[in-house]
């Protein structure tokens, strides 16, 4: 496996093309491949290996950096093509996205135009309702931001290994050993951070520019290992046998790349650990490929993967906002809707790729001195931001009296006004307690968000001064005994557990006459998790309470209702009544959890199901907005409270007869 030097190779362009695959398949959320942000980590480990090479043939060559240089080539390649996507994005964005979403949507424009994105992502504290906030439009920027912050670093670590080691032409091995324990040291400290961090924080873990040095550190630790003149005992080798334990590289790394795009999901901690799965299949990729002979027989060196590696940076600036803005309109994940967007993707990916990356990167666009092109860079960069922010601020203000998005949006219950839900910051209970002097009866209300987005119908048909309400609810926790992991808090969410331990030993002390639960159906648990689990809450409240009632999760939209409400609000009537604003067929996709909860409440005799999912999705398609011309969802799974209000008195009547008895009694 002899050494190369850091020419084009036609087959580290073809995992290029492997990597951004993966990512255009798991944004275009394809099941399957959901795991495929690992592609993400495939270029970083890939960057590391290219850019180091070319540090250190110039250290080799001229015993020196030339930093402004460095950076001159760094923008020319990769400034130009951002810059036309954010700003192109973000006007068409404003064009065809309400005016809440995209203030809300194209908040990280400013930040993707410096690099910066990344931190805005990584220190944002966003509101558990801010759905919005995930479908920022450059939010895919945040691994470019990892990526130059890193490169302002990485030259002056660089330099100064060479010089700690007093590298020259005739370097001895043992000077070289000085250089490949300092990227050593560097991997294994950043490595550590990650593991470390994501414990507490796996958002700065996921999206800050220190834990991910090790990926970049591997593809340096690569390139010395390619290149090194003392690899003898590989020369001996016979070309046949060079070139099969290439191939067993090769495998092995398409292996560990693909499996852990088709094994991984959202669902797992991330990076931590399982990250080093796809950084090492990318490794083993570039080490398959050291020798020219490899590299041409790669089976990733075909035109077909060459063709879209040397895309793939058009690729990825432009995939995610098609697909942002292609889900906010209600397409779903149906073969002719990916397509679609994919196609999409493409045709603007090549339009960049010919006539904003090649002229700017090697055509005539490109030519100049590396102050002139920093300076006019700078300067470009500033006046991009200042119009991006000053446009930014003429859209509408959450708290327009025009802005009817807004209002649709905090139609919430009115126990977001109190203290009932904690979220993720603590177990403790907190229940919020409705009842007047002289009550005789409880009512208890306990889930998720999902769940107790039905509060506002408990005081109506079970009301005062007889009956008191008491709320217990924490957002984005299953009640289903069973343990699940929770992306914010980048591991299992064991504070759900404990939360709802205890309000479970809380409900043992009330006795109370009804129990209404319930939770969202989109928790990551099979048909026996959702049977067994939900039992075994069950078997815990029924003895405590003379009727429960489980409420299944509702079905959801595709989109954002209040933002396709705003959108064609000049249309009401057509709202109602066409299939603007409309998600067919969601209420199949619950079914399966619904019939696993009437089985569990099946094993109990004051158990019943109240499925109100006929209400909320009539036919199996959810609306924006219903029928009678109320605006259903106030994001695209939570109800408005006004609708919860107009089902009172449809619900009622579906109420088990055995709990309406007891309405009647206490009156």
């Amino acid at each position: 496996m002899s050494s190369t030097n850091l020419n084009y190779r036609r087959d580290l362009q073809g995992l290029r093309a492997v990597a951004i695959i993966l990512v255009v398949l798991a944004h275009a959320r394809i099941d399957l491949f959901y795991g495929g942000f690992v592609g993400v980590d495939v270029f970083f480990v890939l960057s590391g290996f290219l850019i180091s090479g070319i540090l250190f043939n110039e250290l080799s060559q001229q015993n020196d950096i030339g930093f402004i240089k460095f950076y001159s080539r760094r923008l020319k390649r990769l400034l130009p093509a951002l810059l036309v996507m954010v700003l192109i994005s973000f006007v068409v964005g404003i064009m065809l996205l309400s005016g809440s979403e995209a203030r809300s949507q194209l908040v990280s424009a400013p930040f993707a135009l410096t690099w910066t994105s990344n931190l805005l992502f990584a220190f944002a504290n966003v509101g558990y309702f801010d759905e919005l906030a995930s479908r920022d439009l450059f939010l895919h920027t945040w691994s470019l931001g990892v990526e130059e912050q890193f490169y302002l670093i990485w030259p002056i670590l660089l330099l100064f290994l060479h010089q700690l080691a007093g590298l020259r032409k005739d370097t001895s091995a043992t000077d070289r050993r000085i250089v490949f324990f300092g990227l050593f040291a560097a991997f294994c400290g950043s490595l550590l951070v990650s593991i470390v961090v994501i414990s507490d924080t796996p958002t700065h873990a996921f999206y800050q520019m220190p834990a991910r040095i090790w990926q970049f550190s591997l593809g340096a630790i690569i390139w010395l290992a390619l290149h090194q003149k003392n690899l003898d005992q590989i020369d001996l080798l016979s070309a046949p046998v060079r070139a099969v334990l290439s191939t067993i590289l090769l495998v092995m790394g398409l292996a560990l790349v693909m499996g852990s795009a088709l094994v991984l999901s959202p669902s797992d901690p991330y990076p931590g650990y399982w990250v080093l799965i796809p950084s090492l299949g990318a490794a083993c990729i570039i080490l398959a490929g050291g020798s020219e002979a490899n590299s041409q027989r790669s089976l990733l060196n075909n035109p077909v993967a060459v063709w879209i590696g040397d895309r793939a940076y058009s690729l990825y600036l432009w995939h995610w906002p098609v697909f942002t803005l292609g889900f906010s309109y209600g397409f779903t994940v149906d073969p002719l809707s990916i397509i679609g967007m994919c196609g999409v993707t493409l045709l603007l990916a090549s339009i960049s790729y010919h006539w904003i990356e090649l002229p700017f990167w090697r055509g005539k666009l490109s030519q100049g001195g590396a102050k002139k092109i920093v300076l006019t860079s700078l300067l470009l960069m500033a006046i991009s931001v200042l119009l991006v922010f000053y446009l930014w601020r003429q859209l509408p203000k959450p708290n327009d009296i025009e802005n009817t998005s807004a209002q649709w949006r905090s139609d919430v219950p009115a126990i977001y006004q109190s203290s009932c839900d904690a979220w993720y910051a603590h177990a403790e209970v907190q229940p919020c307690v409705y009842a007047a002097e002289g009550f005789t009866k409880t009512v208890v209300i306990f889930g998720d968000s999902i769940g107790v987005q039905w509060f506002s119908l408990i005081p109506e048909i079970f009301k005062a001064p007889s009956w008191r309400t008491v709320v217990l609810t924490k957002s984005s926790c299953a009640i289903v005994d069973e343990d699940y992991y929770y992306e914010r808090v980048g591991g299992e969410y064991k504070v759900c557990r404990q939360w709802r331990d205890a309000v479970l030993n809380l409900l043992d002390q009330l006795t109370p006459d009804i129990v209404f639960m319930g939770s969202a159906s989109t928790y990551d648990f099979t048909d026996e998790q959702w049977l067994e689990g939900t039992s075994r809450i069950l078997a815990r409240i029924h003895p405590s309470a003379k009727e429960v009632v489980v409420i299944p999760g509702t079905p959801s939209l595709t989109f954002d209702g209040p933002g396709c409400v705003e959108r064609n609000i000049n249309q009401p009537q057509r709202l109602a009544e066409t299939d603007i604003c409309v998600s067919k067929n969601r209420a199949e996709l619950v079914e399966p959890v619904t019939d696993m909860l009437v089985e569990a409440a099946e094993r109990f005799d004051n158990v019943s199901v109240l499925n109100t999912n006929d209400f909320v999705c009539p036919s199996g398609d959810c609306r924006a907005v219903s029928k009678a011309g109320i605006v259903v969802f106030r994001d695209s799974q939570h109800l408005t409270d006004t609708f919860v209000r107009s089902l009172i008195p449809q619900v009622k009547e579906r109420l088990n007869s055995s709990v309406l008895h007891m309405t009647s009694q206490a009156e």
